[in-house]
């Protein structure tokens, strides 16, 4: 089943009849859901039961085509034997490759000996060459890379790993970065992750100045990508697969698009160098599009014309703003307990190098100085400041911890090694990492390793995929229900969990506060000064931070506050707790920290009751504090 083209080009399918119309039109291979484990998994009468699967592989097959199936959704423990199974199914009938998010199924496929290329999926994210090469190391076959990443950045990767790079031509847009949107689970508890996501970037929302209206309308919804006009840079810059996204899509829809992208590879690879767009091609997909087109990060951060602010080219909205439910002296609980204690470490996270010595004496065990250059309300910590702050904190006797930023594109990855070359490494307990690049960098530094949120770790086996890459801790996924929590607790590596602080729900490299200001001027202007929030029409206010590279970070609207279920939590087993204070002043987090002390202190002797501390914290944080969604509740 040789390509012998070298370029693919790649097709979804939901059921039988997009998967012959797609294959007529001319792709090369399909990728299609079963019933279970894929991220399509909302509509019924979608994706492919395992007879139809086989049939459809046999039908491919007999015209010299492939099929891909998608197992890109993040697992539960519970989850794990059922995988299992079906993996070995998918193998069994000779399934030509698997396209995986969590890294359990890698897990699945080594321990079972089982012989099947991996893809991994554009929802882990993959934007950087360490990730690149950290994965085709561990023998991946193929990267889907992130829609984030540009033409550039896709050369340099290409000329940097010889691992086939898959890229989407054509389809829908997220305006965060890929597996870093965590909105949906916040205020739903319908993981985006978990092919669940409610699109609160859809909505309509008003964008606030303090008081001020700055802009209205659908402020974070993308439009369509479409890269026809730019499929041979693309081919020059190193990708061999064309994705075309869409498996809810009908056949009629579906089959043009093949059709015409098809059109278009074939005089590439006819005679790349006499290639020229067929504007015909292209005035047929702009007249049958869904919404307006953009070219999406192709060629650097997107602006305010890759957002369809009006909304009236959405084809559905499938939910609207909702209530969020605000924490009441009403959910605390009384518990009768049984001595446990097994919390044994709370780590803070700090924004400000004035906040160390008021967490003096305080019960702290590790301090963690993030990496990432935020703009404002505090400065960044740069080199100088971190030596300062390993300084004093190791004299006052805490254990110093970095954290890697969230998002590391290439030229983030350039900027993330030059700061830790300035940093005295030996005052450094560990670093956190948020991805499989900068665990690579680290790895190459010597330094020890411990994993953050970012890397979405949902069960067992991908922990202990990342105990194998040597991360010695990892911060359980924000989007895990307590039930998942308690089996996390199991695995081979220590898991740690944030229980108080804001709550981060999409990174976006589109600034919609420069996408929302007439003036032509640099983004510095606008987000160094003032307060930026999106008020949807419940009025509830996410608010805006920008970093020194222009990235959004946009926040639920309450602060995460699991206080009260302290108890619970502690019954997990699990030793360590985080506390995210990094835009708390002193003496603020200074309050929380005694807090949380003095509950684990009752804990460790067997009791509970805190009704007092924690209406304490409902009072400190005026504008609201929740426990979604490890403790989901929603108002009607």
């Amino acid at each position: 089943m040789e390509n012998k083209s070298q370029i693919e080009l790649l097709a979804p399918a939901g059921n039988w009849e997009v998967l012959q119309a797609v294959a007529e039109a001319g792709a090369d291979a399909v990728y299609a859901g079963g019933k279970r484990f894929n991220m399509r998994s909302l509509r019924p009468d979608m994706n492919f039961n395992q007879d139809e699967l086989k049939s459809a592989l046999d039908y491919l097959h007999d015209k010299g085509k492939r099929l891909y199936v998608t197992l890109n959704n993040l697992y539960f423990d519970e989850e794990l034997d059922g995988l299992k199974e079906y993996i070995s199914f998918l193998v069994g009938i000779g399934v030509d490759a698997l396209i995986i998010q969590d890294l359990a199924p890698a897990r699945i496929c080594k321990q079972l000996g089982l012989n099947i290329p991996l893809h991994v999926s554009v929802q882990a994210g993959i934007l950087n060459i360490p990730a690149v090469q950290n994965l085709e190391q561990d023998g991946l076959a193929r990267v889907i890379l992130s829609k984030n990443t540009s033409l550039d950045e896709i050369k340099a990767i290409k000329e940097a790993s010889s691992i086939g790079i898959e890229y989407f031509a054509h389809g829908d847009l997220c305006i965060s970065h890929t597996g870093q949107c965590y909105m949906s689970a916040f205020v739903s508890g319908e993981s985006g992750n978990r092919g669940l996501c409610i699109k609160p970037c859809r909505w309509e929302y008003i964008l606030h100045k303090g008081e001020q209206i700055i802009g209205k309308g659908h402020l974070l919804a993308n439009k369509d990508l479409c890269l026809y006009p730019y499929l041979l840079e693309l081919y020059k810059a190193g990708v061999s697969s064309f994705k075309i996204e869409g498996r809810m899509r009908s056949a009629e829809y579906l089959s043009h698009l093949v059709n015409i992208y098809r059109q278009a590879l074939d005089r590439i690879i006819e005679d790349s160098d006499k290639y020229q767009v067929d504007p015909e091609g292209l005035k047929i997909l702009e007249h049958r599009r869904i919404r307006d087109f953009c070219a999406g990060s192709l060629f650097g951060k997107p602006a305010s014309d890759s957002i369809g602010a009006s909304g009236e080219r959405e084809p559905l909205f499938i939910t609207r703003s909702m209530p969020i439910h605000k924490e009441t002296a009403e959910d605390y609980q009384n518990y009768t307990l049984q001595p446990q204690g097994s919390i044994e470490e709370i780590s803070v996270k700090i924004g400000q190098l004035d906040v160390l010595p008021a967490l003096a004496d305080s019960g702290v065990n590790t301090i963690v100085l993030g990496c990432e250059p935020m703009r404002y309300p505090q400065k960044s910590w740069d080199g100088a400041k971190i030596n300062q702050a390993l300084e004093l904190g190791s004299t006052m006797g805490f254990k110093m911890v970095l954290e890697s930023p969230r998002i590391l594109n290439n030229s983030d990855v350039i900027d993330f090694k030059a700061l830790l070359r300035e940093i005295e490494q030996d005052a450094v307990h560990a670093v956190i990492a948020n991805d499989l690049g900068a665990i690579e960098i680290l790895k190459e530094m010597g330094y020890r390793i411990w994993g953050g949120y970012g890397l979405n770790v949902t069960n067992q086996l991908a922990a202990g995929f990342y105990a194998l890459q040597g991360l010695e801790r990892i911060a359980a996924s924000q989007e895990l229900p307590f039930a998942q929590l308690r089996n996390l607790g199991q695995s081979p590596c220590d898991i740690e969990i944030t229980v108080q602080g804001p709550l981060c729900g999409i990174i976006s490299d589109y600034c919609v506060i420069m996408g929302n200001h007439e003036a032509e001027e640099s983004c510095r202007a606008f987000c160094t000064t003032g307060k930026y929030t999106l008020k949807d029409p419940n009025g509830e206010q996410y608010q805006v931070r920008a970093d020194l590279k222009c990235r959004n970070y946009i926040y639920y609207p309450h602060e995460l506050c699991l206080f009260p279920y302290l108890p619970w939590i502690d019954s997990t087993g699990l030793k360590h707790i985080r506390i995210d204070g990094q835009f708390y002043p002193a003496s603020l987090l200074r309050e929380v920290v005694e807090i949380y002390g003095e509950a684990l202190e009752g804990l460790k002797q067997g009791y509970w009751d805190q009704e007092s501390n924690y209406l304490r914290l409902l009072e400190r944080f005026p504008e609201g504090l929740s426990s979604s969604p490890t403790f989901i509740k929603k108002d009607a």
